[in-house]
Order: structure tokens, then C-alpha cells, then sequence
């Protein structure tokens, strides 16, 4: 009777997880209208995917951006200011650790009991997120299946971490979708979300403010293909990324992400969420640009080329990142399971 009673216990605890999670996928598909972009965005989208760098500021006058920078609450605004010389104080880091430790709990139930998740070289990269007195950066950038891999995907990580806010990570979030009330921004900002005007090139407040969390030493979490994409070829990467990386006081550890089956958990079309699907995230090996760095510095690059490189390689990095965890899908599906997988 005690052991029928205990999976029973477990069973109504999947459950609610299961209820919750379907309830808040059906409020964000029809209240923040992240199923389809609107019809200006999608042709900001359409536009931008044709330029690079300053081009892209040119074309507004064309195509006006979907959101502004002053549209955001004042009290908010001023916190994303790499001038400003305030504080949070023990309330506001009260409640992030709250909303970013709660939010990672949930994703961590969905990880480990409502999908079939394995990770690869999770110990590698916790070995950096945890070193005591890391002098750099650490910059992660992953490709963008659906709108819940960030926070869902950080379900697999330790729950210590989980709760402490100074080691978890700032993400460029579109400010279009996150940002666009005042409970949206107050919750966002408390989960570390740093707000993005798609469409308005890398120089921007938020790029800027990344770059001052990269000379905090925080982690700043990138998705450069800049929109949800779930074809099977990766799209054009956004130059945000080079100029972090080349306007940061110390070269930032810089750490490919890929992670496949996020796209059927949280489709763009039809259910709102769906469970038992096989998730797989693999952390690659850091990538070193202090040679790039050096040599952009010395004249023998131009800011451009820098840039350039720096995308490029990291654009490289991961389609590379791709083809090993695709291959360890593989070895998986026909039983030849590699020892570093894990479960979250």
C-alpha cells in the first residue's frame, strides 16, 4: 500500500506540472502572439535577412520598428543603462531569484519527468559557470527552435545554480513580445532578460548593455539567428555577437550551444505544448578569439573583419556542433548510447 500510495503521489505531481505547463503554453499562444510575426514585423524580418550592419538602421524610415526603447517603463529603462550608479536592492534580487530559480524549477520538471531529455557535456560547461574567480565572460550562443528554449533548456542545470542570479545567465529577448506591458516588463526584467528591438541593428541599448554585463564577467545568452527557426538549415547570423565579443574589456569565453526537438515540445503551429518528445542539448567545446582580437587591434583587420571572422566562426562552430550531436542522436536511436549523456 505505501509503495502504491507514493506513485500514485508522483503520478498526481506530474499531472499538475503537465496542467501547468499546458496552461501557460495556451496563454502565451494567445496573448503574446508568438504562434505567427505580424505583418510590418514579418517584413522587417524579410529586409533585415538581405543586410548587414549599419544597412539595416537605413531601412527604417521604410520599415518602422515594432517597438520603441521609450516605451519602457521608467523604472525599468533606467536599470538597463550601463550609466546608471543605482543598485538593486535586496527586494528586486529577492524576486529575481524567485521568478529565475522558480521558472527553472518548472522547466526542470518538464525536462525530467514530461520529456525524454539527454544532455551532453554538461559537466564541462558547469565547471566554467562555477569557477570562483572566472576574470571573463562567458558567452553561450544556441540556435532557436521554439520561443520556450530559453528558460526551458536551462532546466538541466543544478538547482543551486538555478538560484543563484549572479551566476545565471542575461538573455536578448525581443522586447516586442517580452516587454510590452508593465507586468511583462517587470516579470522579464526579474528573469534577467535583457529587451531587443529586433530589427534595430547592433548598435542598441540592449547590445550595449550586454557588452557591460561581458565586463561584469556575466553570462550573456545569445540567440544570433535573432527569430524562431525550425526548418532543418540554420539561417544567417546576426553580427550582435562580433561586437560583444570585440567591445568586451577581456575576451569572453565564448561556447556553442545545440539542442534539437524543442520544435516539436512547443510548435509554432498547432498544440501548445506536447510532452514525451526527445530533447537533446549538447554544450561544445569554449572558442578562443584573443588571436582575432590581437590582430583587429593591430591594424591588420578592419572593424569589419573582425566581425565577420568572429560571426563566422562561431556560425561554423556550431553547424560543426550540429553534425556530433545529430551523430550522437544517432548512436542513441540504434542503442550505442555515448557515456556523457545524462538525464537533467
Amino acid at each position: 500500500m505505501r509503495r502504491l500510495s507514493f506513485l500514485s503521489s508522483r503520478r498526481w505531481r506530474i499531472l499538475t506540472a503537465a496542467v501547468a505547463v499546458t496552461t501557460s503554453g495556451i496563454y502565451y499562444k494567445q496573448h503574446c502572439g508568438l504562434n505567427q510575426p505580424s505583418p510590418r514585423e514579418h517584413d522587417n524580418q524579410q529586409v533585415e535577412e538581405s543586410m548587414v550592419g549599419d544597412q539595416v538602421a537605413h531601412s527604417h524610415t521604410k520599415h518602422p520598428l515594432i517597438f520603441q526603447w521609450s516605451s519602457l517603463p521608467k523604472f525599468i529603462e533606467k536599470r538597463y543603462d550601463p550609466q546608471w550608479q543605482g543598485e538593486n536592492g535586496w527586494l528586486w534580487r529577492a524576486g529575481s531569484t524567485l521568478v529565475v530559480g522558480g521558472v527553472g524549477m518548472v522547466s526542470k520538471v518538464v525536462l525530467k519527468y514530461l520529456e525524454y531529455t539527454r544532455v551532453y557535456n554538461l559537466d564541462k560547461f558547469m565547471a566554467i559557470v562555477d569557477q570562483e574567480h572566472r576574470d571573463r565572460a562567458l558567452i553561450t550562443v544556441s540556435n532557436h527552435e521554439s520561443v520556450w528554449d530559453d528558460p526551458v533548456l536551462w532546466g538541466v542545470l543544478p538547482v543551486e545554480t538555478l538560484f543563484t542570479i549572479d551566476k545565471m545567465r542575461w538573455v536578448l529577448g525581443a522586447a516586442d513580445i517580452c516587454f510590452t506591458t508593465l507586468p511583462r516588463s517587470i516579470f522579464f526584467s526579474l528573469g534577467q532578460a535583457i529587451p531587443t528591438i529586433r530589427g534595430s541593428g547592433i548598435y542598441q541599448p540592449a547590445v550595449d548593455y550586454a557588452i557591460h554585463k561581458a565586463n561584469q564577467n556575466g553570462w550573456i545568452h545569445i540567440f544570433p539567428e535573432a527569430r524562431v527557426n525550425q526548418s532543418d538549415a540554420m539561417i544567417r547570423f546576426k553580427w550582435g555577437v562580433g561586437r560583444i565579443v570585440m567591445e568586451s574589456e577581456r575576451c569572453p569565453i565564448v561556447i556553442p550551444v545545440w539542442h534539437n526537438g524543442m520544435a516539436q515540445v512547443r510548435p509554432l503551429h498547432g498544440p501548445p505544448v506536447r510532452f514525451f518528445q526527445p530533447v537533446t542539448l549538447a554544450f561544445g567545446d569554449p572558442i578562443d578569439f584573443q588571436e582575432t582580437l590581437d590582430a583587429w587591434r593591430a591594424g591588420e583587420l578592419t572593424e569589419t573583419e573582425a566581425r565577420i571572422r568572429i560571426t563566422s566562426t562561431v556560425f561554423n562552430a556550431l553547424a560543426e556542433l550540429k553534425k556530433k550531436t545529430e551523430s550522437m542522436m544517432q548512436d542513441l536511436t540504434s542503442g550505442h548510447e555515448r557515456d556523457d549523456a545524462v538525464k537533467p
